[in-house]
């Protein structure tokens, strides 16, 4: 139901670009996939940081967000079919990342454990070319490179907050959002959303 409305107003959006010549015609149907794509992210994001607000979370969030979307952003992973399940997905995950926190607080061997493994499986990986991504074997190439690079880069700063001992919770929220890539990873292999 969200996704027709979201559509219904992509393309009227874009048919007004096309009669006030902004766009071309010829290019309607990817306008409106671009718009229908950054609609449901932002509704998404909006919607997480608003629960993370009232959870009182919202600068670990933020470290979570931008963890999560420039690694998964590289490595790709499972999608769902439709965006009601994606966003029934993403925020129920997101809830139970928040509330994992008073659990693994107290498991921090266990948790570093969870990290290593995901950082191997990203390493291993890199990059699961999804039937949405259709990447070229160059692309799919340079994606699992900087898909490698990112995870390396997130695991620095989360050692040298890790040394310095800033906020735990921010650490926490910063290798959250490497293992739930990493899961992302491993549930598109078992479901095969994989184009070789």
């Amino acid at each position: 139901m969200e996704e027709k409305m979201i559509e219904k107003i992509a393309k009227v959006l874009v048919s007004q670009m096309v009669e006030e010549k902004l766009i071309v015609r010829n290019r309607m149907d990817h306008y409106i996939y671009a718009f229908i794509i950054i609609s449901e992210r932002f509704i998404t994001v909006t919607t997480i940081l608003i629960i993370s607000a009232i959870l009182q979370l919202f600068i670990p969030t933020l470290f979570f967000l931008i963890f999560f979307l420039s690694l998964r952003q590289r490595t790709g992973g499972y999608h769902a079919d439709t965006f009601g399940q994606c966003y029934l997905f993403t925020i129920l995950t997101y809830i139970a990342i928040a509330k994992g926190y008073i659990f693994f607080q107290n498991h921090f061997v266990l948790w570093t454990v969870m990290v290593i493994i995901s950082d191997l499986i990203v390493m291993t990986i890199g990059t699961l070319n999804h039937p949405n991504m259709q990447l070229n074997l160059r692309e799919l190439k340079e994606s699992k490179k900087l898909a490698r690079l990112v995870i390396l880069l997130e695991n620095s700063v989360i050692v040298i907050l890790l040394i310095v001992q800033i906020n735990p919770v921010c650490v926490y929220f910063m290798s959250s959002a490497m293992i739930l890539c990493a899961m992302l990873l491993c549930l598109a292999k078992i479901l095969k959303q994989e184009v070789e």
